[in-house]
C-alpha cells in the first residue's frame, strides 16, 4: 500500500497539467479556518492545513500525496473490515486488492475535495462499529471519532449513521451498549466534532446545503442507474471472476449482515432522488459507498473454497498496474489533451505576477473578479487572496475571510477580466462597486489559453495600485 501510494503520487504530479479546482477550493478554505465552508464541513479545509506554506507545485503535490495516502489507509481499512467479516485473510486480501478493479482509490478520487476522505474513513468506521457492537463496547470511543471526522468530512456520511442508529435499537442485546459508558463517551466526541459545524450553518444561511439546492432541478433522468453501473460494475465483476475461479457464496455472517443493514438501505432512496432529480455528481455520491461493498461480498464466501481466492489475488494487482500504465499513457501522450488540460493557467499565474513585480515592485496581495482568479491563489508563487467577501446573497464558494477594504487599499490588487474579452469590452464595474475607495491606475490586453498548446486569446488586467 505504500509503495502504490507513492508511485501513483509520483505519477500524477509528474505529468498531471493541473490539479482540480476543488484543490484551489479546499487551499482557500484551508486559509479562512472557519468550521464550515460553502460546500462542506470542516475536514475538507483542515486538511489542507499542512500545505498552507507551500506554493505552486509544492501545493500540487501535496494534494497527490495526501489523496494516495488517504486511499492507502482506507485500503487497510477494508482489509480489517473483510479479515473480521469473512475470518480468513486470504478473503481480506481479496476484497482489498478487488479495489484495483474501481478507480475509486485511484483517477476518480482526484477530482474531489472530500471523497478521499471518505475513502479513508469510511472502511474504518464501519469495523469499528462491527468491533463495537459484537466484540466490545469501548470500541464505540474510536467510532465516535471517526464517525464525527467522516461527518465533517461530508453531510452523506449521516446516510450511513441513521442505519447505525437504527441498528443499535433493533434488538434488547444491541440496546444494551446503551448502557456502557464508552457508547456515550463516542456520542460525547462525536456531538463535540459536529457541534462548531452546526453553529457555522446557522450563521451562514445554511449555505452547504442551499449549495446543492442549486445543483438540483426536478427532471426524470437515467442518471442515477448510470452513476449505479459505473459505481458497482466493480463489485459485479470481482463477483463473476470469484464464481469462475469456483468460490461459491452463502449467507453472511451477522456481523456483515449489521454491516449490509447500514451499508445498503440508503443507497434506494439516493437512487430514487437522482432519478427522479438532475444535477450534481452522481458517481460522487455512490463511489464511497462502493469501497466496502467487496469486503461484504468476500463475508459471503464458503470457507471451503476460500482456498481458491488466491487465484484471483495473484493477477489483481496486474490489473491495478494496467490502470497506471493507462493513466500514464494517455496523459503522457496528451491523448485528447489530457496532459495539457488547463496548463495555460500555471503560465499565466506566473505572467501575471511577474508583471505586478515589475510595475510595483510588491507583493502580489489580492486578486479578484473573474473566475480566472480563483486559480491565481493556487498557483501565483505569492498565492494571493481572493478579493471576494462573503454573502448571504450569494454564497460564494470561495471567498476571503475577514477582507478589509483599508488593507486592499494599501496592499493594491489585479482584478481579471473575462477570457475572450480585450479591454475595450470589459467592465470592472461590478468589483468596484463593492470596493468605492479602489481606483484602477492601468489596464492592459495580454494573451491567454487555459491549455497548453492553445490558441491564446485576449485577456483584460486591470491594476489597482498599492497606497501604502
Amino acid at each position: 500500500m505504500t509503495l502504490y501510494a507513492f508511485v501513483w503520487t509520483i505519477v500524477s504530479a509528474t505529468l498531471d497539467p493541473t490539479v482540480p479546482f476543488d484543490a484551489v477550493e479546499a487551499f482557500n478554505w484551508a486559509r479562512n479556518t472557519e468550521w464550515g465552508t460553502p460546500k462542506n464541513p470542516w475536514l475538507v479545509g483542515f486538511s489542507m492545513w499542512p500545505a498552507l506554506g507551500l506554493s505552486g507545485q509544492g501545493l500540487a503535490f501535496y494534494w497527490y500525496a495526501s489523496h494516495f495516502a488517504a486511499a492507502a489507509l482506507g485500503m487497510l481499512g477494508v482489509w480489517h473490515l473483510a479479515r473480521r467479516l469473512s475470518g480468513d485473510a486470504r478473503l481480506a486480501w481479496l476484497a482489498m486488492l478487488g479495489l484495483h478493479l474501481t478507480g475509486a482509490i485511484n483517477i476518480d478520487i482526484l477530482p474531489y475535495n472530500d471523497n478521499y476522505l471518505l475513502v479513508m474513513l469510511w472502511p474504518w468506521m464501519l469495523w469499528l462499529f462491527v468491533r463495537a457492537t459484537c466484540d466490545s463496547p469501548r470500541f464505540w470511543v474510536a467510532f465516535g471519532v471517526v464517525a464525527g471526522l467522516a461527518a465533517m468530512t461530508k453531510y452523506s456520511t449521516f446516510a450511513l449513521l441513521a442505519p447505525v442508529w437504527v441498528v443499535t435499537l433493533r434488538s434488547p442485546g444491541m440496546r444494551r451498549h446503551y448502557r456502557h459508558p464508552g457508547f456515550w463517551l463516542g456520542v460525547a466526541i462525536f456531538v463535540a466534532l459536529v457541534t462548531p459545524n452546526v453553529c457555522w450553518l446557522f450563521e451562514h444561511d445554511f449555505a452547504a446545503f442551499r449549495w446543492v439546492d442549486d445543483q438540483i432541478r426536478q427532471r426524470l433522468n437515467l442518471r442515477g442507474l448510470r452513476g449505479a453501473l459505473t459505481a458497482f460494475y466493480p463489485v459485479a465483476t470481482l463477483a463473476l471472476v470469484m464464481h469462475l475461479a469456483g468460490l461459491r457464496l452463502r449467507l453472511p455472517s451477522s456481523a456483515a449482515r449489521l454491516v449490509a443493514c447500514v451499508v445498503l438501505p440508503p443507497l434506494l432512496p439516493i437512487l430514487v432522488y437522482f432519478t427522479l432529480h438532475e444535477g450534481g455528481r452522481i458517481s460522487e455520491w455512490l463511489q464511497p459507498f462502493a469501497l466496502p461493498l467487496p469486503a461484504l461480498l468476500v463475508a459471503c464466501v464458503v470457507p471451503a473454497t476460500a482456498k481458491r481466492a488466491r487465484r484471483i489475488s495473484r493477477w489483481l494487482p496486474a490489473v491495478g498496474l494496467m490502470v497506471l500504465i493507462g493513466y500514464a499513457t494517455v496523459l503522457g501522450t496528451n491523448l485528447r489533451n489530457a496532459g495539457q488540460k488547463f496548463a495555460g493557467i500555471k503560465a499565466a499565474s506566473l505572467m501575471l505576477e511577474q508583471r505586478w513585480q515589475a510595475r510595483y515592485r510588491t507583493p502580489l496581495t489580492f486578486v479578484g473578479h473573474d473566475h480566472l482568479a480563483s486559480w491565481l491563489t493556487f498557483y501565483a508563487p505569492g498565492n494571493p487572496h481572493l478579493l471576494t467577501r462573503w454573502s448571504v446573497t450569494h454564497r460564494p464558494n470561495i471567498y476571503t475571510k475577514d477582507l478589509d477594504e483599508t488593507e486592499v487599499q494599501a496592499r493594491g490588487a489585479i482584478l481579471l477580466g473575462h477570457p475572450g474579452q480585450s479591454c475595450r469590452r470589459t467592465s470592472f464595474s461590478r468589483t468596484l462597486a463593492m470596493w468605492p475607495s479602489l481606483t484602477i491606475e492601468a489596464q492592459e490586453t495580454v494573451p491567454f489559453a487555459y491549455h497548453g498548446g492553445a490558441e491564446p486569446i485576449p485577456l483584460c488586467v486591470a491594476y489597482i495600485a498599492p497606497q501604502p
